[in-house]
């Protein structure tokens, strides 16, 4: 994925995402009678006093919940019939591991090697609710590939690794990590690629659970699920 969960590719950072909401309620709107003011535009400090206000009134992890809880149904259902070789996909950032807390530490912002050092410290924590997932997938029989947008690289590949071991998650059947040579302005065709390349080993996936549109764009799933994040945006 590029945006956050790279370092080394252009991202879209929250600042930047709510500048855009800023730009956006800054719009004019052209009449007859000259140039009119639109919706005032959103308080950059009242947005992100919202997504902490959402973060601590436990909707978040309400949301995230009934997401991931849509996603094991679908998934039993599917099992219940009688699927050769399943297997689930899903992210890492913000969708298997939370980085809230670099987050509010970098007031929404984003700095590249703070947010690797972050990465690399193993301080990213278990989303409870897609614990529970995987690990009821994984008692299924269903195999479990995480597929990340952070950089490939053998420290990344180790800590990324050892913090989904440590947060809870069972041993994975495969862990992609983006190329550092992929430099594509979108992480959709890396992400969409490396399904296909798990659909090309004989699995059929049926469940793809991510945060970001771009985590779920391009197929090779038979259900997405999307979880909840207010606090960037990735292309």
């Amino acid at each position: 994925m590029t945006g956050r969960k790279s370092a080394a590719a252009p991202r879209i950072a929250s600042s930047l995402a709510l500048v855009g909401l800023l730009a956006t309620g800054c719009a004019t709107a052209q009449g007859a009678e000259g140039t009119k003011s639109a919706e005032p535009a959103p308080n950059l400090s009242d947005l992100k006093q919202s997504i902490v206000a959402y973060h601590d009134s436990g909707r978040w992890d309400a949301d995230i919940a009934r997401a991931d809880q849509r996603g094991q149904d679908y998934l039993a259902r599917r099992l219940a019939q009688g699927v050769p070789k399943p297997a689930i996909v899903l992210d890492i950032d913000e969708t298997g591991l939370s980085t809230y807390g670099y987050e509010v530490e970098h007031d929404f912002g984003y700095d590249a090697a703070a947010f690797d050092g972050y990465v690399l410290a193993r301080e990213a924590t278990g989303i409870a609710p897609t614990v529970d997932l995987v690990r009821f997938a994984d008692s299924h029989g269903v195999a479990v590939f995480f597929i990340t947008g952070r950089r490939e690289g053998p420290e990344m590949r180790a800590a990324s690794a050892q913090d989904l071991r440590e947060e809870g998650y069972p041993e994975p059947d495969g862990l992609y990590l983006r190329p550092a040579d992929d430099h594509d302005p979108s992480v959709v065709p890396y992400k969409s690629g490396a399904r296909a390349n798990i659909e090309q080993q004989g699995y059929q996936i049926i469940l793809n659970v991510g945060d970001q549109d771009s985590d779920l764009t391009g197929g090779h799933a038979e259900r997405a699920v999307k979880i909840p994040n207010p606090m960037y945006e990735v292309a």
